[in-house]
């Protein structure tokens, strides 16, 4: 027969399942950070609400609050981008949202290191084995990145895309000077907006001193 297995919970149940606000919210997230489907929010939340009972474990009494576990376990959260680098209280991972930890995963930081041109084509990279973090090639979208291996997001050796010249890179610098010359374009307008209502500011002053 075997032993029996023990099957563990892998997401938190829905508590606002026709919530109109939430709804809302979770469509953003998922396109915000190119999620697979909203199950993707359920296992994040779970492990949320995980880190926030431990917190409160911990702040029970004095004991728990000084302990060693205690203090491991913020300097864990720290490591893991979920806190800042000052925080010392457990009451700051109270303060902990998903969007702290959806921040953290590898798809959102391959977007923001400029590696692709929107968060599902960073997606798609990582899915296809582009991309290796640590020197280890990673193929989970949803992986949390560490402060320290953050430095080390980058493309495998093996992978086209480590060429500057091939097309989805182009793309991705061509995106980021169209960014540049719209703010650039939207600069001037707003100074010459500012220039003109200082000119008519000084004209009625001057039609009021005459």
């Amino acid at each position: 027969m075997g032993a029996p297995i023990k099957h563990r919970k892998k997401f938190i149940a829905h508590k606002k399942k026709w919530d109109k606000n939430t709804i809302e919210e979770e469509v953003t997230l998922v396109r915000d950070y190119a999620l697979k489907n909203k199950k993707e929010i359920r296992k994040v939340e779970l492990s949320l609400s995980k880190y926030k009972l431990l917190a409160k474990r911990f702040n029970r009494s004095n004991e728990t609050k000084n302990s060693v576990e205690a203090k491991h376990f913020i300097e864990k959260l720290k490591n893991l981008g979920y806190l800042n680098i000052d925080a010392t209280s457990l009451d700051e991972v109270l303060d902990i949202t998903l969007r702290d930890i959806f921040e953290r995963r590898l798809s959102n930081l391959l977007y923001k290191k400029k590696l692709s041109k929107s968060p599902s084509q960073a997606r798609q990279f990582i899915v296809h084995r582009h991309v290796k973090v640590g020197g280890k090639v990673v193929s989970s979208p949803s992986y949390s990145v560490s402060l320290l291996e953050e430095t080390t997001i980058e493309f495998s050796e093996g992978s086209p895309l480590t060429n500057e010249e091939h097309p989805e890179r182009k793309l991705v610098v061509e995106g980021i000077e169209n960014e540049l010359s719209k703010q650039e374009s939207i600069i001037p307008e707003k100074k010459v907006e500012i220039d003109t209502e200082a000119k008519v500011e000084n004209e009625e002053a001057d039609e009021v001193n005459e």
